[in-house]
């Protein structure tokens, strides 16, 4: 997945929790072992990304780290990460 999102008419439907266990599922048959989420991180105070992050940290996904330059200091980036397991 490059970019992933619903209108908010589709949230809480379990439509983003399907695509991105679909995603996941086929990641761990391809041997990759850990996938990894890039959003806006908490220091920048903005309700829609922190319900993204609420989202990928109900999906298992943990903060990893925070870079605030990476796309530019308006934007802080963090990155958050899930491991899918060890390659069959």
């Amino acid at each position: 997945m490059h970019v992933l999102g619903l209108l908010p008419a589709y949230h809480r439907q379990g439509l983003g929790r399907r695509l991105v266990d679909g995603c996941e599922r086929w990641l761990a048959s391809e041997g990759v072992e850990y996938v990894q989420v890039k959003t806006i991180a908490p220091s920048k105070d903005c309700k829609p990304y922190a319900q993204t992050r609420a989202f990928y940290l109900s999906m298992g996904y943990r903060m990893l780290e925070e870079f605030p330059k990476l796309w530019d200091p308006s934007n802080p980036c963090v990155i958050l990460l899930k491991y899918l397991g060890l390659p069959r």
